[in-house]
């Protein structure tokens, strides 16, 4: 017999889904996997921003309406503490304390705070042979038709230098301590060549003791001796 086939034309060209390459297959389906996983996460995602969306709007919301509700101001009201010592009675037993210390403090004279400026001003071409420092003393009371008296000199420096500008250097650096004052340049001999320039200055300290108050002169009383008119 002859064998006759049955099948229609072209369909031995078809390939069965059993015939497919597998790893086309495998493919297909993760490919389609993974749009799925997208698709949920991004619906996912998208309802959890709706939903803190509408939070925010609503908290929104409630803070416009609480900004609009006004309160009452809240008033402080403030506190006062008792001393428990009355302020008049401690200020009227200090008082005599404070004056005594405040007219120490003014008369008193820092001699290590004079000397260590001293020592910052004294150029280097200057040599002392003596330095004398003497506590100032309040002039003794004006009596009148005699001269004022002044200020004992509180310092005074004798020494060399190598010429009359050194001399100068030294006389314009001393006004600048502020705790010197009439600074005064006594003598300026220019000597030999090895003895340089011999000078002496002196100058008031402040911090005298204020002069006493001069004594008030008071008029001579006449008194009438001589008998009251006679009857």
């Amino acid at each position: 017999m002859r064998a006759v086939n049955l099948l229609p034309s072209g369909s031995e060209s078809r390939k069965s889904f059993r015939k497919e390459d597998p790893a086309v297959v495998v493919g297909s389906a993760l490919g389609a996997v993974v749009l799925i996983a997208l698709a949920a996460g991004f619906m996912n995602v998208h309802s959890k921003v709706n939903a803190d969306q509408q939070k925010l709007t609503a908290v929104r919301t409630e803070l416009a309406k609480l900004s609009l509700t006004k309160k009452p101001p809240v008033v402080v009201k403030p506190v006062v503490t008792k001393p428990i010592i009355p302020i008049p009675a401690v200020t009227s037993e200090e008082q005599p304390r404070l004056t005594a210390i405040a007219s120490a403090m003014s008369t008193r004279i820092a001699w290590d705070r004079i000397l260590r400026e001293f020592s910052l001003v004294l150029p280097s071409d200057v040599t002392l042979t003596a330095l004398t420092l003497t506590a100032p003393a309040a002039p003794a009371p004006a009596v009148p038709g005699a001269p004022a008296n002044v200020l004992t000199q509180g310092l005074s420096i004798t020494g060399s230098a190598f010429s009359h500008d050194g001399v100068a250097r030294l006389l314009s650096r001393l006004m600048l301590i502020p705790d010197l004052t009439n600074v005064t340049l006594a003598s300026s001999t220019a000597g030999t060549s090895s003895t340089g320039v011999q000078f002496s200055i002196s100058a008031a300290v402040k911090g005298a003791p204020a002069p006493p108050a001069p004594a008030a002169l008071v008029a001579p009383v006449t008194t009438d001796t001589t008998g009251g008119p006679s009857s």
